[in-house]
């Protein structure tokens, strides 16, 4: 198991100076983003075999792309052009880590919000079979990462964010190509053990995020739980939230797991400028390595 970068929080960044800072870190395995916002890939261009300068950079600083992540696509929209829409541009990015040999992407499951969950698992009974057949095709493993995405209301991103959900869709998407992009700082604010979470889903894990949650109780005994937005916990680094990450990693290599667990920045503390942005990186890969 090595760290890695989630490289969202250099979005400004293109992507030779992205690696190459990732390179002079030791973050050599890095999760790309795949949406639009990221101005630097083309990813049409990509999924038609464009890979020489993404591959090129790859190979001049050592960096291995360990997967492609893109969580806001409305596959389970109400309106079907947009579930049409979302399903189009996963099929690039499907296309596109077959071309450069990326082993995953990852998404979210889209949410209906007009529905309830068990309408939502029914409705990606539908949508989905084509989509997994697709993976199924290029040869690479879809992740869905279990964000709940509840700065966005009605919810609309993802119904994928808790063990009794996964386990409703595994049995209803059985597929060996389906798996999960973990990351405990979704699951700890809701109360849900992250560590029997890893050893339960032993066989879906393909990928893991490292970012951290810290819970404000001083914040939800006035507010309660349902406040909008939910303000009582925020995102923090590794080591500096509540995740128990000795006890987490240590259930990763538990269940055997070998692949890259890549920091993904959102801490409010060490944001505002790219040098505190590049130091909570740092604090955070320093802190996770004791572990790996």
């Amino acid at each position: 198991m090595k760290v890695g970068l989630y490289h969202s929080c250099f979005m400004e960044w293109d992507l030779e100076k992205t690696f190459k800072w990732a390179n002079e870190n030791g973050l050599n395995s890095v999760e790309l983003h795949g949406g639009p916002r990221y101005k630097f890939i083309n990813w049409e261009r990509v999924a038609a075999g464009d890979t020489k300068e993404i591959c090129g950079l790859a190979e001049k600083y050592n960096i291995q792309i360990v997967d492609i992540m893109y969580g806001a696509l409305p596959f389970l929209s109400p309106r079907e052009e947009e579930r049409d829409k979302a399903k189009k541009y996963l099929f690039t990015l499907l296309k596109a880590a077959k071309q450069l040999g990326v082993p995953v992407v990852s998404t979210f499951t889209g949410r209906d919000p007009l529905k309830d969950i068990g309408d939502n698992l029914e409705l990606m009974s539908q949508v989905f079979p084509p989509i997994i057949e697709e993976v199924e095709k290029n040869g690479v493993k879809l992740c869905f990462e279990n964000c709940g995405m509840i700065e966005y209301w009605p919810p609309v991103y993802n119904i994928a964010v808790t063990p009794v959900i996964w386990e409703e869709i595994f049995k209803r998407l059985p597929s060996s190509n389906l798996g999960l992009n973990i990351d405990p700082s979704h699951l700890i604010w809701q109360g849900i053990d992250y560590v029997d979470a890893v050893l339960q889903f032993k066989d879906k894990i393909f990928m893991a995020q490292a970012k951290d949650t810290e819970m404000l109780p001083h914040i939800q005994r006035r507010q309660g739980m349902y406040t909008y937005p939910n303000n009582w916990w925020r995102h923090r680094i590794p080591g500096q939230g509540d995740v128990d990450w000795r006890k987490f990693i240590s259930a990763l290599h538990d269940i055997g797991y070998e692949g890259p667990i890549t920091i993904e920045h959102e801490d409010p503390v060490w944001t505002g400028t790219d040098e505190k942005v590049m130091r909570g990186v740092l604090l955070a890969a320093e802190y996770l390595r004791q572990f790996v």
